[in-house]
């Protein structure tokens, strides 16, 4: 396989226009994975399917089958199934060895789906994937141990713990600074911080951190 990068499209709502998501994809080395409807996500900003994954009730046969025909590889799943068309692109990603990985077309649609296609970056780390969720303005990732912001200056920054208590939490170059300090998944001690500084670091001695960085108006 030429590259271990791969777009994973789904089947969201188009927020922002070509340009800015070929910014957020960036090198042309990419093999495009659609989960199901991300078929038509793809391409709305200029990028066809490698791959259409899912049971593909979000597509007709006609659409299917033009992607077909202009090159995609379709793996169709029954409708009834223990896993979203996103898990199943996943799955793809991790079997076929890309472990470099942005997930686009999140926003919109049901909440539900939502939160379980935020929950894919957990799948992905514990897969030994790295894995980012982009948009225009909005990107997720998780942080282990260290992540490192550079250029954000007046981005907002929000961290969520994905384990019932993360510790050890060091933030600086934020507007709210924390030292060795903990975070509870159902307290909101780390939403809505700002990046004031060129260079941020998150250090998390045990436990996962969902980070969120959302560029404020």
């Amino acid at each position: 396989m030429s590259t271990n990068k791969a777009v994973v499209a789904l089947n969201g709502e188009l927020k922002g226009d070509r340009e800015e998501f070929k910014k957020l994809i960036g090198e042309k080395d990419i093999f495009f994975i659609a989960a199901d409807g991300g078929a038509l996500f793809l391409e709305s900003i200029g990028f066809l399917p490698d791959v259409i994954i899912g049971d593909l009730d979000s597509l007709t046969k006609a659409q299917y089958q033009r992607y077909e025909k202009m090159g995609a590889k379709i793996i169709k799943y029954p409708v009834e199934k223990d896993e979203t068309d996103g898990e199943l692109a996943l799955q793809y990603c991790r079997e076929r060895g890309f472990n470099n990985i942005i997930i686009i077309g999140f926003a919109g649609g049901r909440l539900d789906q939502q939160l379980a296609n935020i929950f894919l970056l957990e799948y992905a780390f514990r897969n030994g994937i790295t894995a980012f969720i982009k948009e225009p303005g909005l990107e997720m990732g998780i942080i282990d141990r260290e992540k490192v912001f550079f250029q954000k200056i007046g981005v907002g920054l929000s961290l969520i713990p994905l384990d019932e208590k993360v510790t050890g939490v060091t933030v600086t170059g934020c507007k709210y600074l924390l030292e060795s300090g903990s975070l509870l998944r159902y307290k909101t001690r780390g939403i809505s911080n700002i990046i004031e500084q060129e260079k941020a670091v998150i250090t998390v001695r045990k436990g996962l951190l969902l980070y969120i960085l959302n560029q404020l108006k």
